[in-house]
């Protein structure tokens, strides 16, 4: 005999462990946080991801920013959403950017994580970057980038890999990965719902 609360249930338990697999699919979300109280005026920054011919599918997503971020001036190839928010940069051309003015002298922070094929499908690897300048137009710092992440694909040797090199103005964490969390809750439901389903039969 069909029970619609017993589907109900499954159906809720099923899609809260489809949620938690597709989470598991991306990579880690990362924190940067750039210093700029040693520089002072109008500045620019630039989000650029980079993707060769052959390169694995990669896309970056960068939200939760915070700072005294300006207008948007420039946007090229494959971007979708607008900061503070958020935004997508996706690897496929050579060359994906958005960049905005910024006031400098103070502290920027964003999180930045990375989805795509690149987990999962072997391939030449991407670069996303993230370039500051000052009012003339000049870098900010002596390196090109002030945080560069190398999106390294899967291969049969080895597993997708995350690496990333900064300036000394900014520091990058790592914050515990939600997915064990997920995990965790996915497994809770099944315990409630078969303890339920034990009490509901005596």
């Amino acid at each position: 005999m069909f029970n619609f609360r017993t589907f109900v249930k499954q159906a809720l338990l099923a899609a809260t462990l489809a949620f938690g697999i597709g989470n598991a699919s991306a990579g880690p979300t990362y924190h940067v946080d750039i210093n700029t109280s040693q520089f002072s005026g109008l500045g620019s920054v630039d989000f650029v991801m980079s993707g060769f011919f052959g390169a694995s599918g990669a896309i970056a997503t960068v939200s939760n920013f915070t700072g005294a971020l300006g207008e948007e001036f420039d946007r090229s190839g494959s971007v979708v959403g607008a900061l503070p928010a958020s935004v997508s940069l996706a690897n496929t051309m050579m060359f994906n950017s958005v960049s905005h003015d910024l006031t400098l002298g103070g502290m920027f922070g964003f999180d930045v994580s990375f989805s795509g094929d690149f987990l999962t499908v072997p391939g030449f690897g991407s670069t996303f970057s993230v370039s500051m300048y000052d009012a003339l137009g000049d870098y900010l710092t002596q390196s090109v980038s002030v945080v560069e992440f190398s999106l390294i694909p899967y291969s049969v040797d080895n597993d997708a890999a995350v690496r990333y090199t900064t300036d000394s103005i900014v520091r990058v964490a790592v914050p515990e990965p939600s997915d064990l969390l997920l995990v965790l809750t996915g497994l809770g439901l099944v315990a409630f719902v078969r303890r339920r389903a034990t009490r509901a039969a005596r």
